[in-house]
């Protein structure tokens, strides 16, 4: 028997009542962490006893195997759909991954409802062909993160989104688990490109692949959260391997892990992560999506991304609640949620296409870092973390008999002295003779900002 919180049960009320409104094809957002295939399993069971056919299908071997066993859990009855073959053909319910099922299509029983698991990916070639080529089956969509990075609205599919709990919502109910965030480094991808609306992988790895980012990474993990269970994202697999390496040679526990090993080497590898005799596991795109160990204690992000999916897929990694886990720790080393804001943040979700920021555009994103300790929160007056008050940048008024006169800021001598500095090491120098802490940071800020100017 399926037992259901409240929000997931009203989640499939809200569901079948837009079926029963004529909609074919239903979209049901609910952030990483809150149950979306708990929740969308009463539907599957529901179907099947109603003699109804359901294709359950991701884009990935790994997912797939994870609904196979939350399905044998809960006592439905399934096949899987494998390269080469089907485990059970007469099954009412079939798990599989898009890249299996379609080469089996002829083999199978046409279906009357179709889950698309992590259905952002949609507008894949494979997807598309399976959600046009049976017209009468009912579609369920789920995701945490509607949202394409072509821009794409999923209205092109779907008719009806139900939204369920926001992140904040959930941590609030502590269904899960609160989180602290910093962002200690951010990277220059100054020569990094886009394909498809990302950073190019090749260059992305380069610039991410360097010792004193893994380094930094290194030393705040020891710093903030020495000795917990961390999931590092890396920019590509031989980055991946580098952090876990260096980790290693740090004193520790870390290892690799990536989608081209063989299934029973990784498993073993994330068996170890559980146990706690790895304490940090490096991945390249392996765990974005479906990786589910509430023992996650910290990500460690090391892969700069424009995907605000993938960002929320990866810092969601850790707030799963587990026994004895106060909160989650985020390092967030590629500077993600300074683009992309922060995880509880309220979004205003839509199934209609976006429009496309210009290139020069700033992002409305409302998150400030501490400059001191590197905390990352929703504007106030004074960080939270560390109490550091950011100066207030006022302009001096003087006051003339008769009349208020406005005058321009005083000029400083640190100002001309910063002015002079015509270059980013200059910059960087400037910063270690005034003995900031993070003179790097200060001065790539500083130049990102100059660069901002001269481009508007």
């Amino acid at each position: 028997m399926i037992t259901l919180r409240p929000y997931q049960a009203r989640a499939i009320a809200e569901c079948r009542d837009a079926y029963r409104a004529h909609n074919r094809a239903v979209l049901l957002v609910m952030p990483t962490g809150a149950g979306k295939t708990m929740t969308a399993s009463t539907v599957v069971h529901g179907a099947a006893a109603k003699g109804n056919v359901t294709w359950w299908l991701t884009h990935r071997r790994e997912l797939a195997g994870q609904a196979s066993q939350t399905f044998h859990a809960l006592g439905i009855p399934h096949g899987t759909v494998q390269a080469g073959h089907v485990s059970d053909p007469r099954a009412l319910v079939q798990v599989a991954s898009i890249q299996t099922i379609v080469r089996r299509l002829e083999h199978l029983p046409s279906p009357n409802l179709i889950v698309f698991d992590e259905t952002h990916h949609i507008g894949a070639a494979q997807w598309d062909e399976i959600f046009h080529r049976f017209p009468a089956a009912r579609v369920l969509g789920l995701t945490a993160t509607p949202w394409r990075l072509d821009g794409q609205g999923l209205g092109r599919w779907y008719t009806r989104m139900i939204l369920g709990p926001t992140t904040g919502e959930l941590i609030g109910e502590g269904s899960l688990a609160r989180y602290r965030l910093f962002a200690p480094a951010t990277p220059d991808l100054s020569g990094v490109g886009t394909t498809a609306g990302d950073y190019q992988r090749g260059a992305l790895a380069a610039a991410m692949n360097k010792p004193q980012i893994v380094g930094d990474a290194i030393g705040h993990y020891r710093r903030l959260c020495a000795g917990k269970r961390a999931v590092a994202f890396a920019a590509g697999v031989e980055n991946s391997k580098a952090i876990a390496a260096q980790f290693c040679a740090a004193g520790i526990p870390a290892e690799h892990v990536d989608g081209s090993m063989p299934s029973e080497q990784r498993d073993a590898a994330v068996e170890r992560f559980r146990r706690g005799e790895t304490l940090v596991l490096s991945n390249a795109d392996l765990f974005g999506e479906g990786f589910d160990v509430p023992a996650i204690e910290a990500a460690i992000l090391l892969r700069p991304t424009k995907s605000l999916s993938l960002h929320l897929q990866q810092v969601g990694r850790a707030l799963r609640p587990s026994e004895g886990k106060a909160e989650a720790t985020i390092l967030d080393h590629a500077g993600n949620s300074l683009l992309h804001g922060l995880p509880d943040d309220e979004r205003d979700w839509s199934l209609d296409d976006r429009e496309k920021r210009k290139r020069a555009e700033k992002t409305d994103v409302p998150v400030r870092q501490c400059s001191e300790c590197f905390f990352v929160y929703q504007p106030r007056p004074a960080c939270p973390n560390c109490g550091h008050e950011p100066p207030v940048k006022a302009r001096e008024i003087e006051v003339v008999e008769g009349t208020l006169e406005e005058v321009k800021a005083v000029p400083r001598a640190k100002f001309r002295e910063q002015g002079k500095a015509n270059s980013l090491e200059a910059l960087i120098q400037l910063g270690r003779q005034r003995g900031y802490k993070a003179p790097e940071f200060w001065a790539r800020k500083v130049w990102a900002s100059r660069q901002g100017r001269h481009a508007a």
